[in-house]
């Protein structure tokens, strides 16, 4: 009965995610126009820019973008004959389903013996029909991916260890356990840049997990991972020597984020950063009115990004964009730190608040929304304490994630976004959390019918 349950909370989720994807999302996201726009642009000039129809007249680098989903999507294109997004989004929902039946087998695996399997039944429907995972089928966006394959990964990482006892099994076999968590490793850092530091820390995380093993066991388990995941980004980081002259492993959007995630006079909003620049910076505002008076564009021409690109070249002339905003981020955390670490303390804190309890906003919209994403989280806390009570070794990976992203959203931007890659693991951590409450209120409900012996 329960594996005909998650048949069909798979079968729902798979629908609703094709549906998005053929009807397409009725407003497309910026990142989403330039994934596509890149993609195209590879797959009709083999450039990795932006540029074609749609394009702003000041954007972003390509180069600020992760490589890897425009990469697959061009790939796509090449093998369709033709540059039909549909495609390329009907695609990644079918990928994006995944995560469904990968979360149900990720939660299972975590519940206590106890369970009934309503762990695993609360996960695979979280994510199944969470808004923020469905809205974005119909886009091209790196969310969904990204959570496919970091669930994968753990699963993969949690077998290797598993089978790290039967020696017996051929070489081939062995090692081939411990290549896959560090390929997929690999292809969600493409996918998502913040996961290669991620995937070093998760790496550690394993290899102090698997120390019961032996530690020859552990740290060669820990150098193949690393492995994999090197032949996955080396070729992008050699192309990008190669084109730029520096050691860009992933992308270059770092140093716009870092900057963005260090200007404290923005309470932690990205969205005010620019304003913010502006008012202080009156000299900015005013170059830009004399290009816009020569050029004839209007106030939509200014961005973020072409307001920050003046102040990198204004205050460190001569140095690449992402270099000079990477320097001035670092200086500004230095600068607090030094003047007001407390301030920056509570900052920081309150931009990881914001990533984890604020959610995305066609969710956390209305207040029944913002209720549902908080009892969600809630409960994934509760899940996360249950490992860590009963010593499982899933603890210190998932807790290393967890903190991994945490931590990456509070020094640079604290978007919902960020967390969203990470929602399947979260969707099973919930689970955990509904079943540990179920089991508390019908083990309370059972002592209070318990009759109560007379002297």
């Amino acid at each position: 009965m329960r594996l005909l349950v998650v048949f069909l909370i798979v079968l729902a989720g798979l629908a609703l995610r094709l549906d998005a994807a053929w009807q397409g999302a009725p407003v497309n996201l910026p990142d989403s126009a330039a994934y596509e726009r890149i993609a195209r642009g590879l797959h009709e000039d083999g450039e990795f820019v932006q540029k074609g129809e749609g394009a702003p007249a000041h954007p972003q680098p390509a180069t600020n973008y992760s490589p890897g989903l425009p990469l697959a999507v061009s790939g796509v294109f090449e093998v369709a004959g033709d540059d039909d997004v549909r495609l390329a989004r009907i695609l990644l929902a079918l990928i994006g389903s995944l995560a469904i039946p990968l979360a149900w087998l990720l939660a299972r695996r975590l519940a206590p013996p106890e369970d009934p399997g309503l762990a695993g039944v609360v996960a695979a429907a979280t994510v199944a029909f969470y808004p923020c995972l469905i809205a974005d089928s119909g886009m091209l966006l790196t969310e969904s991916l990204a959570g496919t394959l970091i669930t994968g990964t753990l699963l993969a990482m949690l077998r290797a260890r598993e089978r790290m006892a039967e020696m017996s099994r051929p070489l081939p076999l062995r090692l081939f356990d411990w290549l896959l968590p560090g390929v997929l490793l690999g292809l969600t850092a493409m996918v998502r840049p913040e996961y290669l530091p991620i995937s070093v820390l998760l790496i550690a995380a394993m290899t102090l997990v698997c120390r019961d093993r032996g530690y020859r066991q552990a740290l060669g388990a820990a150098a193949l991972m690393l492995v994999a995941v090197l032949v996955v980004i080396v070729p992008w980081t050699t192309r990008n020597l190669d084109q730029t002259g520096r050691l860009v492993p992933l992308s270059t959007g770092g140093g716009q984020t870092l900057f963005t995630g260090s200007y404290l006079a923005s309470a932690g909003d990205p969205l005010e950063v620019m304003p913010e620049v502006l008012s202080r910076n009156p000299g900015l505002a005013r170059t830009i009115e004399e290009q816009n008076a020569i050029s004839g564009e209007g106030p939509d021409s200014i961005t973020p990004e072409r307001v920050l690109t003046l102040l990198a070249a204004e205050r460190m002339p001569g140095l690449p964009t992402d270099v000079a905003l990477s320097r001035m981020g670092r200086e500004n955390y230095l600068n607090a730190l030094e003047t007001d670490p407390f301030g920056l303390a509570w900052y920081l804190t309150s931009k990881s608040a914001r990533s984890w309890w604020r959610g995305r906003t066609d969710l956390t919209g209305t207040t029944a929304g913002r209720a549902l994403h908080m009892t969600l989280v809630a409960a994934a806390l509760a899940g996360l304490l249950l490992l860590g009570f009963r010593r499982r070794p899933e603890f210190w990976l998932i807790l290393s994630l967890t903190i991994g992203v945490t931590v990456i959203g509070a020094l640079f931007v604290a978007s919902p976004r960020r967390t969203l890659a990470l929602w399947p693991v979260i969707a099973c951590l919930s689970g955990l959390g509904v079943s540990l409450a179920l089991g508390l209120a019908r083990d309370a409900v059972a002592s209070r019918q318990r009759p109560v012996p007379i002297a």
